[in-house]
């Protein structure tokens, strides 16, 4: 009767572990990640994703759609989420992107790659002052754009697409997750990479390169 009472609980204990197993497979994309930012990475790689048809403002304060940017093309577009008045990881983001610019310039890039830096603040993030956050970054309007979407009601669609988490902290300001985004040469979300390694990004965007060549 014991023998039978400890084979039952070792069945059960199997089959919750195997439960567990399993789900923990699904939500990892078969273990392959251990993070939302991680699971992200592995299913842009495994399924690119088209970029959806909102329409943006930039800091010239002329309009775009983000479907501009999923029409096959030779350059690729490096993408951030931002928002200006952010002191922490936006500071990050930027800061890669002006490493991207610089290295667009010095490698001759500029007809291969290009910038795309997304507020998520369309309220307080106008033309205006997108511009000046622009000038600020030295940025080279031939290569770096900043936008956002001309419609409030459409950021929730713009944050899905990149799967950003944006919450506010009732003061003005949000806490969010960022990585920088690469659209390939197809117009579709490919790659998603650690914002702080912009380095690592342009070597795995020349290296494919190399590899289609």
């Amino acid at each position: 009767m014991m023998a039978s009472s400890a084979i039952r609980s070792l069945v059960a204990t199997a089959v919750i572990v195997l439960l567990g197993l399993i789900t923990f497979a699904a939500l990892t994309s078969g273990f392959k990640a251990v993070t939302s930012d991680g699971v992200r990475r592995v299913q842009l790689q495994q399924e690119p994703r088209a970029l959806p048809d909102l329409t943006l403002v930039d800091e010239r304060g002329q309009t775009l759609s983000l479907a501009n940017y999923s029409a096959p093309s030779p350059q690729v577009t490096f993408v951030t989420l931002i928002y200006v008045q952010c002191q922490s990881i936006c500071r990050t983001s930027v800061a890669g992107q002006s490493w991207l610019q610089h290295a667009i310039q010095v490698k001759g890039l500029q007809d291969k790659v290009r910038l795309l830096t997304l507020s998520f603040d369309p309220i307080n993030d106008t033309p205006e002052i997108m511009a000046s956050h622009a000038r600020r970054m030295n940025a080279d309007a031939g290569i770096w754009r900043f936008a956002t979407v001309r419609n409030p009601v459409d950021l929730p669609t713009l944050l899905k697409t990149f799967d950003i988490i944006v919450l506010p902290d009732g003061l003005g300001d949000y806490s969010h997750n960022a990585a920088l985004f690469l659209v390939n040469e197809d117009g579709r979300l490919s790659r998603a990479y650690d914002i702080d390694r912009p380095d690592l990004a342009l070597a795995d965007y020349l290296a494919q390169s190399r590899q289609n060549s």
